[in-house]
């Protein structure tokens, strides 16, 4: 593993080797939680964007382009795709829904990328 520009860069593994997502997109449900409601505004701030607009747009930017060599992704069992990019740090989520549920560059990027593995990615 080697550091570039603060984000750490490895080869991906063929078990998470970056696959597109092959749900059913619904980008109605974009940032829309169980209750119906939008939470963009929410997310956007709490990400540091100036405008949803531009969050929204990256986000699915980022979700809905060709994997790259250096993106990772799995799906769970309950159908929620991850995707998260060793090069450029960003993490995504489609729910099972169809719908972008977060987007974001962690912190701690691949030690954030290895927890969601360790959680969500089947066994």
């Amino acid at each position: 593993m080697e550091e570039k520009e603060g984000v750490y860069v490895k080869n991906c593994s063929s078990k998470y080797k970056g696959q597109s997502y092959n749900g059913t997109r619904n980008p109605d449900a974009d940032f829309i939680n169980g209750k119906g409601k939008s939470t963009l505004n929410k997310h956007a701030n709490k990400h540091g964007y100036l405008s949803p607009e531009e969050y929204l747009r990256d986000a699915r930017n980022f979700l809905e382009k060709q994997p790259t060599s250096t993106t990772e992704s799995f799906v769970s069992n309950e159908g929620t795709y991850f995707r998260y990019d060793t090069s450029t740090n960003e993490f995504g989520i489609v729910n099972e829904y169809g719908g972008i549920s977060t987007y974001f560059e962690p912190e701690d990027g691949l030690t954030y990328w290895l927890e969601q593995i360790e959680l969500y990615a089947p066994k």
